[in-house]
């Protein structure tokens, strides 16, 4: 549904044309090919794979191409390693739909786009710093002490398929690809006892 109303709305503000558009990056990566847009709005969730590895793998081939993440993770970590990644922007789902255009109109002049939700949260943070909730911290411990997600999930009394997505959220915010990297990146951002 958001999609399908942000398309008519870019089309029709004079700034920008929809030239299509993907929910799997296999299809975006071939409409690239074809199209070689001058924008490419990307989410980090997608279902099949990363948006953020994408992001660095895209910029690498089409460095012309300016990349806006347009995403629901409002994290300051997240947002600094998709700029890292190659994003020229990074727009937050929730903000208002004229962001959108602004973050358009802003990295095809070549300038960075940030929304105003993260630069408030940068401005209470540091760069490097990752904030985790108390129940990210917990989630972090059980891990660390060796459960299994499982485990967890029957400890907390939560499904599965929530710890597997609060697991991949941990992930992104401490850039992991498994349980023991993302116990030795906690433990050097301080988030656990070494």
């Amino acid at each position: 549904m958001f999609v399908e109303a942000l398309i008519p709305f870019i089309n029709a503000s004079g700034i920008a044309r929809v030239t299509g558009y993907s929910f799997r990056l296999s299809d975006c990566r071939d409409h690239l090919a074809s199209y070689s847009p001058n924008v490419l709005l990307l989410d980090i969730n997608m279902t099949d794979g990363d948006g953020m590895m994408f992001c660095a793998e895209m910029h690498k081939l089409y460095p012309q191409i300016k990349i806006i993440t347009l995403t629901g993770h409002t994290e300051y970590s997240i947002a600094i390693r998709m700029l890292k990644n190659g994003a020229s922007g990074y727009v937050v789902k929730n903000e208002i739909a004229d962001e959108i255009l602004n973050a358009i109109q802003t990295v095809t002049h070549g300038n960075e786009y940030i929304s105003p939700q993260i630069r408030r949260i940068a401005d209470r943070t540091t760069q490097t710093s990752v904030i985790l909730t108390p129940l990210e911290k917990l989630f972090l411990q059980m891990i660390a002490g060796g459960m299994s997600n499982r485990q967890i999930a029957e400890q907390l009394n939560v499904d599965l398929s929530t710890i597997l997505s609060f697991h991949k959220k941990l992930n992104l915010k401490l850039n992991a690809s498994n349980p023991t990297e993302l116990i030795v990146n906690a433990r050097k951002e301080g988030k656990l006892p070494l």
